[in-house]
């Protein structure tokens, strides 16, 4: 279950562990099974962690997501919007992502497809260095 409250050193470490099988062109995120997308044990694995280390937050995503319209649309090039975020930022980023794929299924996929989410646990890193 989401909180609000602040994320550890350790807890970053544990999603940041994660980036190597996002980078790795050979990783399988999914499989088709009957016309759906399934994610892969690792994706699901990591999706369990985003809650367990309560990286995702609860707040008005919809409202947020529709206020910051660079993020709304996943076709988007966000490199550099999410390359200069701040810890909030992606952390509502993720959160929308999450929520928005119980409404809009295979989004969350795709967001990983588009190496948003590689590009959030690369910020992520960047973040916990400093």
């Amino acid at each position: 279950m989401p909180s609000n409250r602040s994320i550890t050193k350790e807890e970053i470490k544990i999603l940041i562990d994660y980036l190597e099988f996002f980078q790795n062109t050979d990783s399988i995120f999914f499989t088709v099974e009957k016309g759906y997308w399934v994610e892969s044990s690792e994706v699901s694995e990591f999706r369990k962690q985003l809650s367990d280390t309560n990286f995702l937050i609860v707040f008005d995503w919809v409202q947020w997501i529709s206020d910051n319209k660079e993020f709304k649309d996943i076709n988007n090039d966000l490199y550099s919007e999410i390359m200069n975020a701040d810890l909030e930022t992606l952390r509502k980023l993720m959160t929308s992502y999450i929520r928005g794929d119980r409404f809009n299924e295979g989004l969350f996929i795709n967001v990983i497809l588009k190496g948003h989410v590689t590009n959030i646990l690369l910020r992520l890193q960047e973040l916990s260095r400093s």
